[in-house]
């Protein structure tokens, strides 16, 4: 849905600072009846993603779904959220609103936290002049790269799953999608209005669901935001490593295995393959297993032909688990005698039976092949009943479905057709709900908080009375020695590419930066020069909030901290709006001391 708005709004999109929100602006308000639910739907299905995959994230952590095998499914999840983000905040930047202005600056100062580059990355966004269709070229590069990669990064998400269901339940797809469409057209997802630089309005509409990084930022500062984002990051990636959970994978047994590929097909990991036969035996193939994928499950051993329980004999299948074979739960249901057998699920939550019955524990429903079933019955069991994870909530995914197809007869190996059903019970928790008006319910729910939490509540950048300065400096300072003029003999012992007039020593003199504000100093510092060798620009980026009204403003940058040195000075009385951005900007080129 996202892509197939994305691609239609893209055909009516002016990639230009000064056609883009007039564009979309153009497209909602005059074909409303299209464009318009197009760009809402495109909207409220990236919320809905966003969303989808944070409450996915929360499943699993709960569900403890990041140890041993699962490590690589939970790294390359944690990576894809950082994907989901960038592609949906660059995704603002395209509209060029309010919304998306503040977007961008704030973005540029959380990376301009670093120092990084020839100076501060926010310097592209002080002005319309500094602001070109480069850049927005640059912004459309990236909403249309980052979802690419976002695409073959969930494609590698998956790399480790078998029989992946990417789709939902078509009566849902269908129930979702009226709803976003509903939800399109009571609430439009209109723009703000156009970008405007030097003022900060008293209110943003805000998309919390993408936003929520860039308020965190200014309540706290860009290097704490840094800090929050790479400490969460780092230790849902650790969690793999703290909770480790080491169970034996499941052993082949060349001599009894047969190369039918049942468990390869139905294993859940894709943890076995076939490989050509290796024993010299009649059979193609035999199944191997990736001890480290293998999620030691059993569903393998539930799926082998060969493992049919013999009355006075061991149960020898091609593939079993070392620490729950299955010679172990024939010896139970052989002593269970006229009792019940209930096979249970080590993972259900479903209280144990109160009768006298005989539980057996399997770690997985699918562990149980449907020969012994039939054999509990023949040993004079009253009854069979198959209690786990229903299929859906399986916590090895697919073992709930493979074991009610066996059951029923429509998937191999299947329960034999002679065994009396009535005697047979599935029974699986949780139940699953089928109250229509209760999922009704639960829909319109989650679609009322989406609708608000897009634009609701108003995030306010500034107080009332307030205003805000902000500071940039990029200058190379100056050299702590003079360059000296090469003579024409020094020259010509030079290679023909080596001959600079001057020979310049490395390293420069820190810049003294003063900024008084209003009879205070905001800024009273010396900046080091960047580079390993102290030869580069020193660079610093600054932001205060300040009370509006009428101020004494007097800024001194000098190139090194002694007298004489080349300096600049300006000082002026400023009114200042509440709301206003006044930007302090050092240009030598362009005068000094600028204030826009």
């Amino acid at each position: 849905m996202i892509a197939a708005t994305g691609i239609y709004l893209f055909a009516f999109f002016d990639t230009s600072v000064t056609g883009a929100h007039a564009s979309l602006e153009r497209l909602t308000r005059e074909q409303w009846w299209f464009g318009g639910v197009m760009r809402s739907l495109h909207r409220y299905a990236s919320d809905a993603f966003a969303a989808v995959a944070l409450l996915h994230l929360l499943r699993e952590l709960l569900a403890g779904h990041f140890r041993g095998f699962r490590w690589f499914s939970w790294a390359t999840g944690v990576a894809l959220l950082w994907f989901i983000y960038a592609s949906g905040i660059v995704g603002y930047w395209l509209v060029w609103d309010r919304v998306g202005q503040f977007s961008a600056t704030a973005t540029a100062e959380w990376f301009d936290a670093f120092g990084l580059g020839t100076g501060p990355v926010v310097r592209n966004f002080l002005s319309a002049a500094d602001v070109s269709d480069r850049l927005f070229s640059l912004f459309v590069f990236l909403h249309i790269g980052v979802p690419l990669a976002l695409l073959a990064a969930m494609w590698i998400h998956i790399q480790r799953i078998a029989h992946t269901d990417t789709n939902p339940p078509q009566r849902l797809g269908w129930a979702v999608f009226g709803t976003l469409v509903a939800m399109s057209i009571a609430r439009p997802a209109l723009s703000d209005a156009p970008a405007a630089y030097g003022t900060l309005p008293q209110s943003l509409p805000f998309d919390w669901f993408y936003l929520f990084a860039h308020p965190l930022m200014y309540a706290s500062s860009p290097l704490a935001l840094w800090w929050i984002a790479g400490a969460a990051t780092l230790a849902l990636l650790a969690l793999p490593l703290l909770a480790r959970r080491k169970r034996s994978a499941a052993v082949v047994d060349l001599a009894r295995c047969t190369g039918c590929g049942h468990c390869a097909r139905d294993c859940p990991y894709l943890a076995i393959s076939l490989v050509p036969r290796s024993d010299g035996r009649a059979f193609l193939k035999q199944a191997v297993v990736r001890a480290e994928q293998c999620a030691a499950c059993g569903i393998c051993a539930g799926s082998c032909p060969t493992a049919a329980p013999i009355a006075r004999g061991e149960v020898l299948p091609g593939i079993d688990l070392p620490g729950d074979p299955l010679q172990a739960i024939k010896a139970r249901i052989d002593r269970a005698a006229s009792r019940s057998v209930v096979f249970r699920c080590r993972h259900e939550r479903w209280p144990m039976p109160q009768d006298d019955a005989c539980v057996i524990t399997l770690e997985c429903t699918g562990q149980l092949p449907p020969s012994f079933v039939d054999h509990a019955l023949r040993r004079g069991a009253a009854g069979v009943t198959v209690s786990g994870c229903r299929p859906g909530a399986c916590e090895y995914r697919l073992g709930g479905a493979w074991t009610e197809a066996r059951i029923a007869g429509t998937r191999e190996p299947h329960l034999n057709t002679r065994v009396p059903r009535e005697r047979v019970r599935l029974h699986w928790w949780p139940a699953r709900n089928n109250s229509t008006g209760l999922q009704a319910a639960a829909l319109v729910l989650a679609a009322a908080l989406l609708t608000w939490l897009s634009f609701d509540p108003p995030y306010r950048p500034l107080g009332a009375g307030e205003a805000l300065v902000r500071v940039i400096v990029v200058h190379a300072g100056e050299r702590l020695q003079p360059c000296r003029k090469l003579s024409a003999e020094e020259l010509a012992l030079r290679a023909p590419n080596m001959r600079a007039p001057e020979v310049c020593e490395r390293g420069r003199h820190p810049l003294p930066l003063q900024v008084e504000f209003g009879g205070r100093l905001l800024v009273d510092e010396l900046l080091e020069p960047a580079g390993v060798a102290r030869d580069g620009a020193a660079q610093l980026y600054r932001r205060f909030v300040v009370p509006a009204g009428r101020h004494a403003l007097r800024v001194r940058v000098s190139e090194a901290p002694r007298p004489g040195a080349r300096a600049w000075e300006r000082a002026e009385a400023l009114e200042l709006a509440p709301g206003r951005v006044l930007t302090i900007d050092f240009r030598p080129e362009q005068g000094g001391i600028l204030f826009l």
